[in-house]
C-alpha cells in the first residue's frame, strides 16, 4: 500500500515538474522573443538596418509562434524597404499576409507592397510593368479595405501612376508622329483617350490625334476629333491651338456643333 502511495506521489511530483518546466520554457520563449524584437526596433530606429534585420530574423525563425512574430516579419520587410531593396521588401511584406493572415498588420503590409512596386516604377522611357503592378496592388488594397484611412493616399498614387502610363503612350505617339507614321500615332492617342481619359495629358492626346488625322488627310475624322476636344477639355491651355486647327479645317471654333 505504501509502495502504491509512493508511486502515485512520485507521478504527481513528476507531472508538476513537467508543467513547471513547460511554463518556465514558455516564459523564456516569450521573454526571448520580446527582448529580441525590441532590440530590433531600437536598431531600426537608429538606422542600423542590417543588424535590425538579424534580430527580426531571429524572432521569425526561432519564435514563430510568439506574439511578436508577425510584427518581426513586418519590420523585417521594413529593413529592406529602408535600404531600397524594394523587390525583397515586397516579398517580405507578402509573408505577413500569407503567414499571419489574422494579424492586425496585414492591411498595412498590403499597402506597403503597393508602395514597393511604386518605388520600382521606372522613368517613362522604360518598361512600365512595375507601374502596372503598383496600380493593381493599390487598387487591391482599396478593394479589400475601403474604409481604411490609407484609401485616399492609395487613390492619389493610382492617379500619379496612371498619368505616367498615359505619358508613356503620349511619348510613343509623338515619336510615331515625328517619324511620319501618323496612323500608328493615332492608335496610341486613342489608347490615352480611352484608357487614361482622366489623365493630365489627355488634352494633349486629343489635339495630337487631330493633327495626325489632318496629316493623313482625314479631315472629316479630324473634325470629329476636334469636337471631342472642345467637349472634353473646354478649359485646356490648348484651346487656342485647337482654334487654329479649327480654322485650318474651315470650321468655326466657337461652335462645336458645327464640327460634323
Amino acid at each position: 500500500m505504501r509502495f502504491k502511495w509512493l508511486v502515485a506521489a512520485l507521478g504527481v511530483w513528476t507531472l508538476a515538474l513537467i508543467l513547471a518546466a513547460c511554463t518556465s520554457t514558455q516564459q523564456v520563449i516569450v521573454q526571448g522573443a520580446g527582448a529580441t524584437f525590441y532590440e530590433g526596433l531600437d536598431l531600426l530606429s537608429s538606422k542600423k538596418y542590417e543588424k535590425a534585420r538579424e534580430e527580426f530574423n531571429i524572432v521569425v525563425k526561432q519564435y514563430p509562434a510568439s506574439a511578436y512574430a508577425d510584427s518581426a516579419q513586418f519590420y523585417l520587410a521594413e529593413t529592406y524597404y529602408k535600404t531600397d531593396e524594394y523587390l525583397t521588401a515586397a516579398f517580405e511584406f507578402s509573408n505577413v499576409t500569407h503567414n499571419y493572415p489574422s494579424s492586425r498588420l496585414v492591411p498595412e503590409a498590403r499597402f506597403r507592397i503597393a508602395e514597393c512596386y511604386k518605388e520600382l516604377s521606372p522613368r517613362v522611357q522604360l518598361d512600365q510593368a512595375n507601374t502596372k503592378k503598383a496600380i493593381e496592388a493599390f487598387q487591391s488594397f482599396i478593394d479589400y479595405y475601403p474604409e481604411s484611412p490609407l484609401v485616399s493616399k492609395a487613390e492619389h498614387e493610382i492617379t500619379l501612376l496612371r498619368d505616367k502610363l498615359a505619358l508613356k503612350n503620349l511619348e510613343i505617339a509623338k515619336l510615331y508622329t515625328i517619324l511620319g507614321y501618323y496612323r500608328a500615332a493615332v492608335v496610341y492617342y486613342d489608347v490615352i483617350l480611352e484608357k487614361y481619359h482622366d489623365s493630365n495629358v489627355a488634352d494633349k492626346a486629343s489635339i495630337g490625334k487631330v493633327k495626325a488625322l489632318i496629316k493623313r488627310h482625314r479631315d472629316a475624322e479630324a473634325r470629329i476629333a476636334l469636337r471631342h476636344f472642345y467637349d472634353s477639355f473646354p478649359h485646356s491651355s490648348l484651346v487656342a491651338e485647337a482654334n487654329d486647327l479649327a480654322r485650318e479645317l474651315r470650321v468655326s471654333p466657337a461652335k462645336a456643333d458645327s464640327l460634323n
